[in-house]
Order: structure tokens, then C-alpha cells, then sequence
């Protein structure tokens, strides 16, 4: 295995062209890659290691959005009182994500390029209508989230791109995030969702029920008969290791209807 670890955005350029085609990965914080391994994946030939480039990291205002560094970690998101403020979803989704070790070495952008249905970051980017820049050696381009992110494990990065950072406008907007899994630390979502709302619409974010994130928009707040129906056309929840398509199916409309009898009460 070959392993790189560039200190400025044309060493990495470099290096990846050298690299071509190769099966290489990106390594930012390795939370992913190094359990996928010990399970008994084989490793990629070539890891590029992000950690070193500059700007790559941070949460800053940029007129009326918020900027992300990919490198962020999900700790930093956790501790930035902009995030508490502005996203509150955002922010609980990181209260609930993996452990301390786990959320100081875990980025925003592994977790957006991992592409998994039940990323918890994930919902509530989607609802806030979030952005990614993509950079490459000519210069950089913007996709909305839900066009970057294909299906699991897949994502509409080109080969030599790299993601930079992720923008979200501003929202004065209230917002919750919830998440279920099988205990109540460091485990993946059986499902989890985030709810943007307003003084009578919102906006749904839903994970680990489709193939990616499901996001419905416009939904009239206090129709909860409404809404749970149009979640339950909208999903195509599996099976697996951690619930059955019935369990997530009838779990998520039951979480809904108490997470949303609480907002009309707002």
C-alpha cells in the first residue's frame, strides 16, 4: 500500500494525477476506512491523506452563509455556537454521533463522501438546503447535496476532485434532529430524520429509509395525517443487520407523529 499525505492543494493535484486511475482513497479522518478493514475489506493501493492541507478546515460566515471547511471535524461542528444558533439539527445530529475519540477524528466531509443512507449529518444538510464546493487543478464548481450524493457509497466527485467545503444560507429557521438506533451510543442509525419549521410549513429530512436522503419540502405544519402519509410514499426502507423495511417503516411514523405533535405545540 502506498500512502501520501500532500501539504498543499498542488501536491495533492500532483499526486493524484500520478496516481490516475489507481484504487486510491482519500483519508481525512479514517473512522470509516479503518473499520471496513478490520471487518475484512481489503485496503485501497494508494491512501491520499487530507489532514495537512490548508483551509481545508473551519465554520465561518461568508455573507449570508455559513462555510465548512470538508475537514471540519464533527466535534468542532458540535462546540460552534454558529452551528447551535443558526442549524440546530445540525447540531444535535452531531451530539448523537459515534464518541468523543470518534467525533474528534471524524470530518463532515467523510461523512458526506461516504455517501451512506444513514449518515447523521446527513438530514439535516438536505433540509437546510446545503451546497458543496469541489475543487479541482482549473478551479472549482458547486453541487447541491442531493445531487452529489448518488446512492450508497456513490457520489457525482470526479476523478482529481476534491471536496472543499460545504455552504449553508443562513436559516433563522427552528429545527430538531432525531435519531434511533439499537443502544443509545455509537450506533448507526436504524433511522433518523430532521425537521425544519416554520410558522406553518416545514421541511423533512429522512435517513436510512431509501437508497439517499429523502427531502420533503413544503409540508403544512399542523396536517400530521398528511405528512406521515407522504413520508410513507416517499420511503423504501430494506432490510438488514439492524431492523427489517416493516420495523423502520412503522418506527419512523411513530417517532414523526411524536416529534410532530410537539412542534404544533410550539
Amino acid at each position: 500500500m502506498k500512502y501520501f499525505r500532500p501539504i498543499t492543494i498542488n501536491d495533492y493535484f500532483t499526486i493524484s494525477k500520478d496516481v490516475g486511475q489507481q484504487d486510491f482513497t482519500l483519508f481525512a479522518g479514517g473512522t470509516d476506512l479503518i473499520p471496513r478493514y478490520e471487518r475484512g475489506h481489503k485496503l485501497p493501493e494508494t491512501i491520499i491523506d487530507l489532514k495537512k492541507l490548508p483551509n481545508i478546515a473551519g465554520i465561518k460566515k461568508v455573507g449570508d452563509n455559513i462555510e465548512i471547511g470538508a475537514g471540519t471535524t464533527i466535534e468542532e461542528l458540535k462546540n460552534k455556537d454558529l452551528i447551535k444558533t443558526h442549524f440546530n439539527a445540525l447540531f444535535q445530529s452531531t451530539t448523537d454521533f459515534g464518541s468523543v475519540q470518534i467525533r474528534n477524528r471524524a470530518t463532515i466531509g467523510g461523512n458526506i463522501c461516504n455517501a451512506s443512507p444513514a449518515g447523521d449529518t446527513l438530514p439535516a444538510l438536505y433540509a437546510f438546503n446545503a451546497k458543496l464546493i469541489l475543487r479541482n487543478k482549473n478551479g472549482d464548481r458547486t453541487v447541491p447535496i442531493d445531487e452529489f450524493i448518488l446512492g450508497p457509497g456513490k457520489t457525482a466527485i470526479k476523478n482529481g476532485e476534491i471536496l472543499q467545503a460545504v455552504i449553508i444560507p443562513l436559516s433563522n429557521s427552528k429545527s430538531i434532529f432525531y435519531k434511533l438506533g439499537l443502544r443509545e451510543a455509537m450506533a448507526i442509525s436504524v433511522v433518523n430524520f430532521a425537521i425544519i419549521y416554520e410558522q406553518t410549513l416545514l421541511t423533512i429530512g429522512l435517513g436510512a429509509v431509501a437508497p439517499t436522503i429523502i427531502k420533503l419540502t413544503g409540508l403544512e405544519k399542523y396536517n400530521i395525517d398528511q405528512i406521515l402519509e407522504e413520508v410513507d410514499n416517499a420511503i423504501s426502507p430494506i432490510d438488514d443487520i439492524r431492523a427489517t423495511a416493516h420495523y423502520r417503516r412503522k418506527a419512523l411514523q411513530n417517532m414523526l407523529r411524536f416529534e410532530l405533535s410537539k412542534i404544533i405545540k410550539t
